[in-house]
């Protein structure tokens, strides 16, 4: 069964990279709804059975220290990806829709153009080792974490042709990114099933997933969906908290 499962998240995220080339700036709902989805799985779903799992008196002050060390973390992460810009300036009196040149990428811009997409591969094969993780914990909690994958490597399968195209890689290189990027989750499932933990050990790894779960979702899926829309920000709020109920009627409905 875990190996079918397998299946989805690498589905997942070769959609997201094509939605790239097919929908461009147009994924802002869906980026919102994601957010709400990981937020709401990391608070309704990892960060109680956390504490369940570890199951002592310090369980909360043990759980919330391992949920901060996963925020930071994927920030420190996220923030290293996402450092500096690739973007390129125009002139006043120059329209960037007609030919024109660019400056040489310098050594800085070419290595992270090749670091970026890389953080994101790890990411995706964290994201399959809570995945593993969340069924060795329970049925009810690895579906939930399955449908909060699902969607985040959605966005990692988009971000990840997104920065080897705009760090000014082919659309070759691009495809090949992304398919390491959808066998990533399927290695990151494949890890998890060859150690077995201790209920305590996995109370505190998933604690750390709820906390990276919520610097994934308030951190960069909404931000990121506000960028690409560029608009009013009520709609994308309205989506996210959709996103978030799904999560909570899901986790609801199977007790």
């Amino acid at each position: 069964m875990i190996w079918l499962i397998a299946v989805l998240p690498f589905l997942s995220t070769l959609l997201g990279g094509i939605a790239v080339f097919r929908l461009q700036h147009r994924l802002h709902a869906v980026m919102a709804a994601a957010a709400g989805i990981l937020v709401a799985t990391a608070l309704v779903d990892l960060i109680p059975e956390s504490i369940g799992l570890i199951g002592t008196e310090e369980a909360p002050l043990l759980t919330g220290m391992a949920a901060v060390v996963g925020y930071l973390a994927y920030a420190a992460v996220e923030s290293f990806i996402h450092q500096g810009t690739y973007e390129h300036g125009h002139e006043p009196d120059q329209d960037p829709r007609f030919p024109h040149e660019h400056p040489p990428m310098t050594l800085a811009q070419s290595t992270r153009s090749w670091l970026a997409p890389s953080g994101l591969i790890v990411h995706s094969t964290l994201d399959g080792l809570a995945i593993g993780l969340g069924f060795e914990a329970g049925g009810e909690v690895g579906l939930i974490v399955l449908l909060a994958v699902l969607v985040h490597d959605f966005a990692d399968g988009l971000n990840v042709v997104t920065l080897a195209i705009a760090g000014g890689r082919g659309r070759q290189s691009a495809i090949a990114l992304l398919a390491l990027d959808a066998v990533a989750p399927v290695l990151g499932i494949a890890i998890s099933q060859f150690f077995a933990l201790a209920p305590e050990q996995l109370g505190i790894l998933l604690g750390v997933f709820g906390g990276a779960f919520v610097a994934i979702g308030a951190g960069h899926l909404l931000p990121e969906a506000e960028h690409r829309r560029g608009a009013s920000a009520s709609p994308l709020v309205l989506l996210t908290v959709l996103g978030a109920l799904v999560v909570v009627a899901i986790r609801m409905s199977i007790g």
